[in-house]
Parts: structure tokens; C-alpha cells; sequence
């Protein structure tokens, strides 16, 4: 890996030529890993990252890394730290899923005022003498609490305009990328870029490096088999959605936290054990390490709500 042009909120990585990986700074407004592919005639963006300022940056070193401003900016699904950057690509096209587009024209706005709300409360809760925070998540906290306030509030939140259902391939002189969504995990619905000549994948949040997974709006046995598809793929590396850069375990190490959440659950369930309880189970010793512990007990309790749901279908 050599260094590339970087900023105050994401540090470049050169994955292969013309292709670059945009990491995240902890401090900084970006949250999310991004992905910059000179196609060869076009350049892609994975990802426009949290804000329009962390976008902008963006944009810039793209444009400087291929010679020319992105003309298509991926998003890879509906969550804000990974499309509220939109706005600052402004004459590129914005792809993802029809499904993405759906939610993100329905829920974009009022999920980003509310955004906005909640995180002025979190800022001050960080620093209180009983924050609940992990001491090592409380710089990255302070980078996402703080770039979304520090974003307008007039915000204008930019859907897509190119979407797709399954497969969608970008070409250029130089490579391809396959974009490719085998349905809904992490999210109502989930696009990974694939580069198969470099076997390398942008995974989007379906896979993270190092970080506990998101699971409170996403449904894991879905995830888990989009995941087993992803494996079959030939792959090298993994751009995960957050987390330093990966490869082919990445897609397996995910995979396998799914399981030992639908264990844990599924053990609750046989001994009826309570929510409220089960929001206090230990994490498991080799995920004591992982980052942003926080969304260990809420992927448990959506696992469970999810499984008694199930149960509820299968019974009527």
C-alpha cells in the first residue's frame, strides 16, 4: 500500500491501481469508508460518507487522484452516513437500488433532523462522569456527533437518480464494477461493488473490520445468506463500511457474529430469558475488542424480536 492525498477526515489507501479505498478518521465528519475506481474515462465514488463536508473532500481527492470529477456516486444503502455527502458531488449520477432510492425520498429529511436532535444530547452525554460510552469509541462518537451538527440543517439530501433491482455493471477503458444487491441485510436493501479483475469488494455496512455489526435495522438471517453468497466470490480484499481494510475473512468474521448473536438468542429463548436481560449479556471474549460495543445489545434484542416474530407467523 503507498500513501495518497488524504484529509481531516479520511486518509487514502491505494488498494490497486486506480483504485483507492477512502478510510475514515475517528475525529473526523466522514463515519464511514469510502471507495474511489477510476474505470478508466469515469470515476467512481463508494460512498459519499457522512457529511457534504467529509463529501466534498471527497470529490476533490478523487478528481485529483483520476484527473477528473466523479461522474457517478454509489450509495450503498439508505443510511445517512453513507449518502448525507450527496449533495457536494453535483454533477455526478447518484446509483443504488430502487428500494434505497424509496427509503431514502421517504425517511432522508426527518431522519437527518432527528439526527440532529439526538446528537446534541449524545455530545453532552459523552463527556458526563456516568457516559455509558466505551472510552475508546468516544473520539469516533465526538467525529459523528459533531459533523452532523456541524452540517447545515437546510442539508439538501440527494436520492438517487440511476437505481437498479439486482446487477448493474459500470465499464471503462480500463476495468468494471460490478454492482450487485442480493436483497436486504444490514438494511431494507444492500449493494456491495465488486472489482473482479482485482477481486476486491466495497462492502457497504454487510461487512465491517473490527467493529461490532449494526443489526437494529436489519434482519440476520438475510444477512447471514448474503454474506455466504459474497463468500463464493473471488476476493482478496475487503473495503469494509468501517474498520481498516480487510480481506476474504472479513466476509466470513462477519458472518460468524451473526451466528453467535442467533445462538445467544436462541439459548434466551429456550430459558425465557427476559429482554431487559438479555440487553445485559456479556459480549463474547473474541468480540471484547471489537470497536463501537454499543450496538452489541441492540443487534441482540432485534435478533430476538425477530425470532419471535417468526415463531408468531409459523403459528397461525
Amino acid at each position: 500500500m503507498t500513501s495518497a492525498p488524504s484529509s481531516r477526515h479520511f486518509r487514502i489507501e491505494r488498494i490497486a491501481p486506480g483504485v483507492h479505498a477512502a478510510f475514515a478518521r475517528p475525529d473526523g465528519y466522514g463515519l464511514c469508508n469510502s471507495g474511489i475506481i477510476d474505470l478508466g474515462g469515469t470515476t467512481v465514488v463508494f460512498d459519499s460518507m457522512l457529511t457534504p463536508m467529509a463529501g466534498a473532500d471527497l470529490a476533490r481527492t478523487a478528481e485529483r487522484l483520476t484527473g477528473r470529477p466523479p461522474g457517478f456516486v454509489v450509495n450503498s444503502h439508505c443510511h445517512g452516513d453513507h449518502h448525507w455527502g450527496n449533495s457536494a458531488f453535483v454533477d455526478a449520477h447518484v446509483v443504488s437500488t430502487g428500494r434505497t432510492r424509496d427509503v431514502i425520498v421517504q425517511r432522508g429529511r426527518p431522519h437527518f433532523l432527528a439526527a440532529r436532535r439526538e446528537m446534541a444530547r449524545e455530545l453532552v452525554a459523552l463527556d458526563a462522569p456516568d457516559s455509558a460510552y466505551d472510552p475508546r469509541d468516544v473520539p469516533e462518537l465526538r467525529g459523528w456527533f459533531r459533523g452532523v451538527l456541524a452540517a447545515p440543517e437546510s442539508l439538501r439530501i440527494v436520492s438517487p437518480d440511476v437505481t437498479f433491482s439486482d446487477e448493474l455493471v459500470l465499464e471503462g477503458t480500463r476495468r468494471e464494477l460490478r454492482l450487485i444487491s442480493y436483497g436486504g441485510g444490514h438494511s431494507p436493501s444492500d449493494v456491495f461493488g465488486y472489482l473482479p479483475d482485482e477481486r476486491v469488494v466495497f462492502a457497504g455496512d454487510l461487512a465491517l473490520e473490527g467493529y461490532h455489526l449494526s443489526v437494529g435495522d436489519g434482519w440476520p438471517a438475510e444477512w447471514g445468506r448474503i454474506l455466504d453468497r459474497m463468500r463464493r466470490l473471488r476476493v482478496d480484499r475487503v473495503v469494509p463500511g468501517h474498520g481498516t481494510l480487510g480481506d476474504a475473512g472479513t466476509l466470513t468474521r462477519s458472518r460468524e457474529y451473526l451466528r453467535m448473536l442467533e445462538r445467544i438468542v436462541a439459548r434466551a429463548r429456550r430459558e425465557r430469558t427476559s429482554v431487559a436481560a438479555l440487553r445485559r449479556t456479556p459480549i463474547p471474549s473474541r468480540y471484547r475488542a471489537w470497536r463501537f460495543s454499543l450496538m452489541f445489545p441492540e443487534a441482540l434484542v432485534r435478533t430476538h424480536r425477530l425470532a419471535r416474530a417468526a415463531r408468531a407467523r409459523s403459528h397461525r
